[in-house]
């Protein structure tokens, strides 16, 4: 993982939603109960209400403590998670053990709650050292200068991508917290919230616009230069799509289309155009090129949809719209 890009892909995001600028904060604690058992906790700031529609996408933990305790029985509780690295006795920090955790998957999902603390991982230290875990502070523990002696990236990072708030949604980590309380900005989350898949109530014809877009909104069908779109015959398919496909290649200049996808290649903001702006309904969903699912969004009566797509990585991504339980139309686009 390469900390320092991440870290500064995530805050020209965050800039671009008008989030505050400290969202999640992490802590190491002793478990109650059992004996030489530690938990690693994420809590959300006091001003920030994710939906239940989050993804997290990234993260690492590093823990630090004497050398002379042993690390073990790492346990995943929210989010699936492994031993990346260990690295005993630096020259930076001699007497001290620096063990980080990478996130791999969000399975079992990780649930966000404002003044609720969500429980990561535990794991068990042994040995005749005394002393406690603690956490790194990014840039400022010694062994987080880098280049460092062994060409390790330490280091705490967590993000967290919210479909369920309008803008796309993202929390990053910010720093460490004691105690069971988070208390950040007093600027209040800025985001419309988005009506979950299935949910019939009336949607407003809203159009989200990028910040400092001031060109009006059409119905004007936009067909970004060079899109080839319509000439691919390869056949992707995302799972949950049961349209039967008669041979390995499909002939999509032949296929109704609902919408148009620009600009691609897409840096922060991706459009999704309606071809129909009168129709209404159905659902947008995010793939990654091999199928799995990052997010959906509900139309409604909107025109058209803008995601931020900022805070993925460089590649192609699927696109699909389903209604009624039918896929009417993907289609891809390259974010740089």
């Amino acid at each position: 993982m390469n900390k320092v890009r991440l870290i500064g892909l995530f805050a020209a995001l965050i800039v671009a939603c008008n989030f505050a600028a400290a969202q999640i904060h992490l802590k190491v604690e002793a478990i109650p109960g059992a004996a030489n058992f530690y938990g690693v906790y994420a809590m959300v700031c006091d001003n920030v209400m994710p939906s239940g529609n989050t993804i997290t996408g990234s993260g690492q933990v590093t823990v630090k403590f004497p050398a002379g305790l042993s690390f073990s029985n790492l346990t995943s509780m929210a989010g699936t998670w492994t031993q990346n690295a260990m690295v005993p006795n630096p020259v930076e920090a001699p007497g001290k053990v620096y063990v980080s955790m990478g996130f791999l998957a969000d399975n079992p999902q990780i649930i966000y709650q404002p003044d609720t603390e969500t429980l990561l991982f535990t794991f068990k230290l042994n040995g005749t050292a005394t002393g406690a875990p603690e956490l790194i502070i990014n840039g400022v523990d010694p062994f987080d200068l880098l280049p460092n002696s062994a060409s390790s990236n330490p280091g705490n990072e967590l993000t967290v991508l919210d479909f369920g708030v309008q803008p796309l949604g993202l929390y990053t980590y910010e720093g460490n917290y004691t105690g069971s309380a988070v208390s950040c900005s007093e600027t209040p989350q800025d985001t419309t919230v988005v009506t979950p898949p299935g949910d019939t109530t009336t949607q407003d014809t809203t159009v989200v616009t990028p910040p400092g877009d001031t060109t009006t909104q059409d119905t004007t069908i936009v067909t970004p230069p060079g899109d080839t779109t319509t000439q691919d015959t390869t056949v992707v398919t995302p799972p949950g799509d049961t349209t039967t496909q008669t041979s390995g290649l499909k002939d999509l200049r032949k296929e109704p289309k609902f919408f148009s996808l620009y600009p691609t290649p897409a840096y922060e903001w991706v459009t999704v155009k309606f071809l129909n702006p009168d129709a209404e309904g159905g659902t947008i969903r995010l793939f990654t090129l091999n199928g799995l699912s990052i997010g959906e969004i509900s139309r409604g009566q909107r025109p058209e949809l803008t995601l931020n797509v900022s805070g993925l990585s460089s590649g192609l991504y699927l696109i699909r719209y389903d209604k009624d339980g039918k896929t009417l139309q993907q289609g891809k686009f390259l974010k740089q």
